[in-house]
């Protein structure tokens, strides 16, 4: 979804009003205000982003917080945006950041969606004052997730079993590849998430770490707990549809881990129909195009890409300037066999990606399928083109991990 897009949604919306992708005027506000600022760092190919955007931050509950801060957002696409990713660097989409304006740092970073319950936790630490979560929260926001996680847990040691500190846990153990113990934590304190939008984060957080542990019997029983508490979870009322969605995705990757494809399709299909009717009651195209990424990974994984053909299309014809359609509508002729299709969508999704990293992505899926064509020549010339683009993008939008990336794609096979 493009940023005006974005902007007209919002501003027909009740929900707060944002200051827009310029974070020197948001930061002057909040002085002037003596208010925190909040900044929802976001990316226009990121469902979770749109999803808080269309359904989340529109929301009249969410205008009463603006009494206690100035909203503001940052589009990490833009080239403008470097400057404030020098400064707040950004690896998780959506990030949440509440700014202290007079000093200018970050006093609480969260890593996800936010419901009204969990924006009021997050405020109330945000002012908190010393204290062990206050330094796991300072580590966390600097970028330290493994010192995080080792004082989110003192906390917790302490007898701190609030939701939001678990789930800052969760996240931060998580970044820090600390898998035995994030699983172990969602296993032993799940009765304590009574709310279900922050039993489906813990869920997910858990059954994500669970996943990547090593074969044995402590995995095996924390899997069949996560994934049958993971199966209630998905029927759950009163959940974000994205962060329920999110829950079927890594219960569909834990099928996939197993080697279990059949019972993988099954899942996908049972999240695909879900999807599909949470599309369905979609009251703008915006809002309807928020589930179209997961449409599309539930289609391709329960062999059903075929459905997501006419969905795409619509999406690209009434979101004309969002380069995601026609992008996502490539990976699904690509898996179609429709190469030729595919090849005139990447076009113009590169015609619509005008800056930001993420058209090296759009690259990368051209070059896949000229190789699939057989077009060897074709494909190191889109490579070349996607490693000259990224060579020029601001440091702070594009790593030398990243850049290594491509320039292995450029290797001859062995």
């Amino acid at each position: 979804m493009t940023s005006l897009l974005v902007a007209l949604v919002l501003s027909a919306s009740s929900g707060p009003r944002f200051i827009e992708d310029d974070y020197a005027k948001a930061l002057k506000t909040a002085k002037q205000q003596k208010k925190l600022l909040f900044v929802d760092a976001w990316a226009p190919w990121c469902h979770t982003c749109v999803a808080m955007k269309e359904q989340v931050f529109s929301r009249d509950s969410f205008k009463a917080f603006e009494k206690d801060v100035v909203f503001a957002s940052v589009d990490t696409e833009k080239t403008r945006s470097a400057a404030f990713l020098d400064k707040f660097p950004v690896d998780v989409w959506p990030t949440l950041l509440f700014i202290d304006p007079q000093k200018e740092t970050v006093v609480l970073k969260w890593l996800g969606s936010a419901d009204e319950a969990q924006m009021q936790a997050l405020l109330e630490a945000a002012r908190g004052g010393d204290g062990v979560v206050r330094e796991a929260d300072d580590a966390l926001a600097a970028g330290n997730s493994g010192i995080a996680a080792e004082k989110y847990e003192a906390a917790v040691q302490q007898g701190d079993l609030k939701a939001r500190t678990l789930l800052s846990m969760l996240a931060a153990m998580t970044l820090a590849k600390k898998y035995e113990p994030c699983a172990k934590t969602v296993v032993e304190q799940l009765p304590g998430f009574k709310l279900a939008q922050e039993r489906v984060a813990a869920l997910t957080w858990g059954l994500s770490c669970a996943i990547e542990l090593p074969e044995g019997k402590t995995r095996t029983q924390q899997l069949d707990l996560l994934v049958s508490q993971s199966l209630k979870a998905v029927e759950l009322p009163g959940v974000l549809p994205d962060d329920t969605s999110g829950l079927y995705e890594v219960l569909v990757q834990e099928r996939s881990a197993a080697k279990d494809s059949e019972g993988a399709k099954v899942l996908a299909t049972k999240w695909l129909q879900f999807l599909d009717a949470e599309a369905a009651k979609a009251k703008s195209p915006g809002e309807r195009a928020v589930f179209d990424a997961h449409r599309v990974l539930a289609a391709l994984e329960s062999g059903q890409a075929a459905k997501m053909v006419e969905p795409l299309k619509l999406s690209e014809k009434e979101l004309p300037r969002d380069y995601n359609p026609p992008a996502r509508l490539a990976l699904v002729y690509r898996e179609l066999g429709q190469l030729d299709d595919a090849l005139a969508a990447t076009d113009r999704a590169l015609s619509k990606c005008k800056e930001g990293p993420r058209k090296l992505r759009i690259y990368e899926t051209r070059a896949s399928i000229l190789a699939k064509k057989g077009d060897e020549k074709g494909r190191v010339k889109v490579l070349n083109e996607a490693l000259t683009y990224a060579k020029k993008l601001p440091k702070s939008q594009v790593s030398a991990k990243r850049i290594a990336m491509l320039e292995a794609q450029l290797k001859p096979a062995p």
